[in-house]
């Protein structure tokens, strides 16, 4: 981690050997707290995409609810959906995939 990342007022103790804060005596657990991280936000995005979208849908009166429900199941084995889901979850566990002790 750069020092011009580091809060002023962070003390020196939370950091590792390799610069990174270090909350935990597993450094995996502090490699596992981005992906609850990236996961959480990823998710609300999505959350509130699809409550904006499924509003305006049905405010507009192109789609009701049970059908946009029913587009939903019938595309879920959609191979472009899988493909996205794919990418979806290397986003989310990349954290995990980092060598111990190696900057991001």
């Amino acid at each position: 981690m750069s020092d011009a990342l580091r809060p002023e007022d962070a003390p020196p103790s939370i950091y590792g050997p390799d610069g990174r804060p270090q909350f935990f005596a597993d450094p995996a657990m502090d490699r596992f707290v981005p992906v609850v991280l990236n996961l959480a936000s990823e998710l609300w995005v999505q959350a509130e995409t699809i409550a904006n979208l499924r509003a305006l849908l049905e405010e507009d009166g192109v789609a009701s609810a049970e059908r946009l429900d029913a587009i939903a199941e019938a595309s879920a084995s959609d191979p472009d959906r899988e493909a996205a889901l794919r990418a979806f979850i290397d986003r989310i566990f990349t954290p995990l995939r980092e060598a111990p002790g190696v900057a991001a």
